[in-house]
């Protein structure tokens, strides 16, 4: 694909900024693939282009920065936005606050297996935001997940060296398949939420 090629030549022509750059904007939730520019990145380390620690260490910088951007912008009117807008879910603030009491407890640790997931992997910074997560306490783990997924595709772009497109490809069949199961769960959700609504307002005509 063209726009894949294109994305390729930029990181080799402008080295570490690029994939700074393309990090940051996967990190801002904009669909930069992150397994072509940290494969990449590993097969240039492959190459003798690219040094392992600055591969590394230029993606994980920009994610974590995009990261934080949009957990911030997130967090900053995310809260009130829900309050407002919560029952077209069915969720009165009471529940919204204790969904974000739960997630302050247990979610946490969660968000460094999350940042290995395609597709989902960057929305956990937007969830962390509107619930409100503390500011340290996010940092923190998402630091961490990003660390461990930026040495895990450098690593294996290195690895498969010459062969490092099938390392995105396999990253490409897994992230569609989770986009696909996503899908189906909208589907089953929102017919699930249908078929409730449906059955409540006969219950309340039977009851007239």
């Amino acid at each position: 694909m063209p726009a894949l090629e294109n994305l390729t030549l930029l990181v080799e022509d402008y080295g570490y900024v690029a994939v700074f750059v393309g990090m940051f904007f996967e990190g801002m939730c904009i669909p930069v693939p992150s397994e072509l520019v940290m494969g990449f990145a590993g097969y240039l380390v492959y190459q003798g282009k690219f040094s392992l620690t600055g591969a590394i260490l230029s993606g994980w910088l920009g994610s974590f920065a995009g990261s934080c951007t949009i957990y911030y912008a997130a967090r900053k009117g995310g809260r009130h936005f829900l309050y407002r807008y919560c029952h077209l879910l069915r969720l009165s603030p009471a529940r919204l606050d204790t969904i974000g009491e739960w997630f302050h407890r247990f979610g946490p640790p969660f968000i460094i297996p999350w940042r290995q997931v395609p597709v989902l992997r960057t929305k956990i910074s937007i969830a962390a935001g509107l619930l409100d997560l503390k500011p340290l306490v996010f940092a923190l783990y998402t630091a961490v997940g990003i660390a461990v997924w930026c040495t895990l595709s450098v690593s294996l772009g290195y690895y498969f060296g010459q062969n490092w497109m099938l390392f995105v490809d396999f990253f490409a069949r897994l992230g569609t398949f989770v986009a696909a199961a996503i899908a189906v769960l909208a589907v089953v959700g929102v017919g699930g939420l249908f078929l409730y609504l449906r059955r409540r307002r006969k219950l309340k005509e039977q009851g007239r």
